[in-house]
């Protein structure tokens, strides 16, 4: 029988993972950075007081899966973001980008158009609330999430043993992608450089490439792949 504490924390573990993704794609489809919800703050205090901001690094932890117990606050902050955002008065804004993202961007709602509040936040942090089906991360999302961290460790091995400057790796193994749209050489260097997860289209032309980069500078770290069973 296996024990329960830790079954449970096991739970509580792929959930706050499951929540980091959730708030990515949420981020991602209002084109915000991890700051702009702290420079909404910073230029509307009368809309969100600045005391109850989500900080730009909170909100990357939180996307990372970094942080294991966070406070309160955390969720009335999310909830006081997310009801700023079902209001149609959103403040003053000077700088014209900020104030796009702000006056473009859509809360997160309920089936029945309800914005999520504080509680909702903490639900779906500790698993009893999944996000709308739009926002929330398919199973395709998480296996590519997870095969993108793989490849950008491989990568900053091969560059620490090969003393290399990140760049310079990057270029090399771009140049071994071959010819690719803008977006797709952005996604690869995204991933390279900051572990922003692959489009599954992208992953098995990154994948390739750096396979034969590292086979260039680091042959000895060359996964060895498993072989495909005859059916």
């Amino acid at each position: 029988m296996g024990n329960p504490v830790q079954s449970l924390q096991h739970k509580l573990d792929a959930a706050r993972v499951q929540f980091g993704r959730f708030l990515r794609n949420w981020r991602k489809r209002n084109g915000w950075s991890v700051t702009t919800a702290q420079d909404w703050a910073k230029a509307c205090p009368a809309v969100i007081p600045w005391p109850l901001r989500v900080a730009g690094g909170q909100w990357g932890n939180i996307e990372n899966g970094k942080v294991s117990q966070p406070q309160p606050s955390t969720f009335i902050q999310l909830g006081i973001l997310n009801e700023c955002l079902s209001q149609p008065e959103r403040g003053t804004i000077k700088d014209k980008l900020l104030r796009q993202r702000v006056t473009e961007a859509q809360p997160v709602l309920h089936p029945d158009g309800r914005p999520w509040a504080a509680e909702d936040w903490f639900a779906c942090y500790i698993g009893k609330l999944e996000g709308p089906e739009d926002l929330w991360p398919r199973q395709e999302e998480i296996d590519a999430e997870a095969e993108t961290k793989r490849l950008r460790s491989l990568f900053d091995q091969a560059v620490e043993l090969g003393g290399l400057r990140p760049v310079s790796a990057a270029m090399q193994v771009l140049r071994l992608a071959g010819e690719l749209p803008m977006d797709q050489v952005m996604a690869i260097e995204n991933a390279l450089f900051a572990g922003e997860r692959l489009p599954s289209v992208v992953l098995p032309i990154a994948k390739k490439a750096l396979y034969d980069w590292v086979g260039t500078v680091a042959v000895e770290l060359v996964p060895l792949e498993e072989p495909i069973e005859e059916s």
